[in-house]
């Protein structure tokens, strides 16, 4: 019988599962972007067949998850995971009675989770914008990326652009996202104020209210900020809090068959016919597949602990730990990879380009991981 276990200890354990879940969701972004960034035509039958070989898994993987015209379903679920492990503890202490920490505290540790390796992805987001600058390779795909004005990068930098109503590359698109959960660090006092009080209906709809606001900005700014920010973003953070308001309560009994219900739901939904508004619902509704997923996995997770163990578990749970640093690191070392190939060795061989592109993305994910991240900001609880 599938379900989740009692209401947790109050004292959070690391939920392992959650871990694999959120490598999954890095490790998809990255290969979704090293395949479609890795652009140098492919010569001969086996560089066609690798190639073939990768959008065929990249097409499947588009027509299984990806809500169509919105944003990547990882990014999705990294939202909702992230609603989940910060209100997660919370609802634990609201539950035992205990007092919320002092805030102070809470920043100070989003702060050192967040930043170090934040600015770290900047420096090196800059270091490609200015040297696709000063030496211009001529690719299409490396000159849009390295677009970015001083004052764009600089408000990049100071960790202000996810107030900034237009769309940032600046060497380093992916930060977009990491923007906006900074604002939605910085907000959650108040979330929590209401949450901790039970108004989930009233946060609720009030996220699905700026959602409506959105669609009415379209018609003025970008679509691409528009759907980069804390207005669309919001809900995906909200609902995997709400799954963690429910899983310490005790009311997160989710079966396989309802997850996979859900999925096919909202596969349903990519097969009907366009309609305004169509792509938030869609995205709505996969970040819902995204929690229950999630809910499934913490209870399979209570069944069968010594699962933790078992290698490719444990493979998962490593890249979990690393996802951050594979967030935040790979795109600007996929494009100084592929810059050096053009400029700098004169190569465009499609495969020496997917092993440079790869191998750059690792490198930087492990300097950044060990020599930055883990340097300021170590979990209490492995």
């Amino acid at each position: 019988m599938d379900s989740t276990p009692s209401p947790p200890a109050v004292t959070p354990s690391r939920l392992w599962s959650l871990d694999v879940l959120r490598g999954a969701c890095a490790l998809a972004v990255f290969l979704c972007h090293w395949h479609l960034w890795s652009d140098f035509a492919p010569r001969g039958a086996f560089e066609r067949f690798v190639r073939g070989f990768l959008e065929n898994g990249y097409s499947a993987f588009v027509n299984l998850t990806w809500p169509t015209g919105g944003h990547h379903p990882a990014v999705i679920c990294f939202f909702v995971l992230s609603g989940f492990c910060i209100h997660y503890p919370a609802a634990l202490r609201t539950l035992d009675g205990q007092p919320h920490p002092a805030w102070s505290v809470y920043f100070r540790r989003r702060f050192r989770r967040i930043m170090p390796a934040f600015w770290a992805a900047c420096l090196l987001g800059l270091i490609f914008v200015l040297v696709e600058a000063r030496h211009p390779s001529g690719s299409i795909l490396l000159g849009e990326h390295a677009t970015g004005s001083p004052g764009e990068i600089s408000l990049r930098f100071a960790g202000l652009s996810g107030f900034y109503p237009r769309e940032i590359f600046g060497g380093n698109y992916p930060l977009t996202t990491v923007a906006v959960e900074i604002v939605m660090y910085a907000l959650y006092p108040a979330f929590h104020y209401f949450a901790s009080r039970g108004h989930w209906t009233g946060l609720g709809l009030a996220f699905l209210a700026l959602q409506v606001v959105a669609l009415q900005l379209l018609n003025f700014l970008t679509p691409f900020w528009v759907f980069n920010s804390v207005l669309m973003l919001g809900i995906f953070w909200y609902v995997g809090a709400l799954a963690a308001d429910r899983f310490v309560k005790g009311r997160a009994h989710v079966r396989g068959i309802w997850f996979l219900l859900s999925w096919l739901g909202f596969l349903g939904l990519k097969g009907i016919p366009h309609f305004y508004g169509l792509n938030i619902i869609r995205q709505d509704a996969w970040a819902v597949v995204c929690a229950l997923g999630m809910l499934w996995a913490l209870g399979r997770e209570a069944r069968d602990p010594g699962a933790r163990g078992r290698p490719l578990i444990r493979a998962m749970r490593y890249s979990g730990r690393i996802s951050y640093s594979v967030y935040a690191m790979h795109a600007p070392a996929i494009m100084l990879a592929t810059w050096l190939m053009i400029v700098v060795i004169g190569n465009r061989d499609y495969l020496l380009q997917l092993g440079a592109t790869f191998t750059a993305a690792l490198v930087a994910t492990m300097v950044t991981f060990y020599g930055v991240e883990r340097m300021f900001y170590r979990p209490r609880v492995e």
